[in-house]
């Protein structure tokens, strides 16, 4: 067989943008505990089902696959590429934390 392996350092820019991800993807998980304690039905089909079949491992659960599959895609594209993947996951993470921030708190 072979061996894929990629020596991947981290840009300055990738720096900011993985701790923009890993911020928002906390600030997601907690607004959405939050949304849930007030009563409030997770509004993702997928995430949903985990959440009833696992409760709060299922929201983990889907976190952790995709902070795989963004680990997996960043390690094997090119700086550029790599810093546009995380740009726009990103992008949709701020984008639902705001969303829910306004739900709650606005």
């Amino acid at each position: 067989m072979f061996t894929l392996r990629r020596e991947r350092r981290i840009t300055r820019t990738h720096a900011v943008l993985w701790t923009l991800i890993l911020t928002s993807t906390v600030a997601d998980v907690l607004l959405t505990m939050v949304g849930l304690s007030l009563g409030y039905r997770e509004g993702n089909a997928v995430v949903a089902a985990l959440l009833g079949e696992f409760g709060a491992a299922g929201l983990w659960l889907v976190k952790f696959a995709a902070m795989l599959w963004l680990v997996a895609g960043w390690t094997v594209l090119s700086d550029r590429d790599a810093a546009v993947f995380l740009a726009l996951f990103a992008a949709v993470t701020v984008g639902v934390v705001a969303y829910n921030a306004v739900l709650l708190f606005g």
